[in-house]
């Protein structure tokens, strides 16, 4: 229900604005969001996970993205940019055009859409990038993922993590601690099963690292 989850994401907005800060209500942002497409997510595809995930996220783009959609993209071994989510086709996005990708599941590589993604929205630097990672796993490229992170720092975009599933996440928890770069640029947090997370709690820990880093940069 969209509209319901657009009223939830009003009232997130509304208690993450603080006086003298970044009022979300006012915010305009690319928004972005990486799916890991590895073997290990064909199962999450098929059982409508992912579909799930998408449809929830669309409330965000549609709040802050001054075109209206969800600029995607999907990683395995390498990356691929699909089309953008949006109003009209996110109902049917993960069998009409995610399973229909050129790219095969394979592995898992973060830095191959990290690297894409910055270079698609730094010559727009002056509109804040809202990147949406989703991962069901650890990747098998932790120094290009580190370089990419660090390169990311000096542009305005902020990469909010999301480990999907059982797993440790162990690289994406220590990037807390990573040195270089201009701005802590990056949140993580850890979703066993993103159904059993609400629409206020779900907004509330997408969005309060990434407010964070705006009123930091202030």
């Amino acid at each position: 229900d969209l509209k319901k989850a657009d009223q939830e994401l009003g009232k997130v907005f509304v208690s993450l604005s603080k006086p003298g800060k970044v009022d979300l209500l006012k915010h305009t942002a690319k928004v972005a969001f990486a799916m890991d497409y590895s073997g290990s997510m064909d199962w999450l595809c098929q059982n409508g996970t992912v579909q799930d995930t998408i449809t929830r996220l669309l409330p965000i783009a549609l709040r802050f993205d001054d075109d209206g959609e969800l600029e995607t993209w999907i990683f395995s071994d390498g990356k691929e940019k699909l089309k953008a989510v949006n109003l009209y086709n996110y109902k049917n996005y993960v069998k009409e055009v995610m399973l229909k990708a050129k790219m095969r599941m394979g592995g898992t590589n973060y830095a191959p859409a990290l690297k894409d993604i910055a270079n698609y929205y730094k010559k727009s630097s002056k509109i804040p990038a809202f990147i949406i990672f989703v991962t069901d796993g650890e990747n098998f490229d932790k120094t290009d993922t580190d370089k990419i992170i660090i390169e990311l720092s000096e542009y305005n975009m902020f990469i909010q993590f999301v480990g999907i599933g059982n797993e440790r996440f162990s690289y994406l928890r220590s990037l807390d601690d990573m040195k270089g770069r201009k701005h802590d640029n990056t949140g993580f947090i850890s979703i066993k099963d993103i159904n059993e997370m609400n629409d206020e709690d779900l907004y509330t820990e997408l969005l309060k690292q990434y407010i964070n880093w705006l009123n930091g940069k202030q």
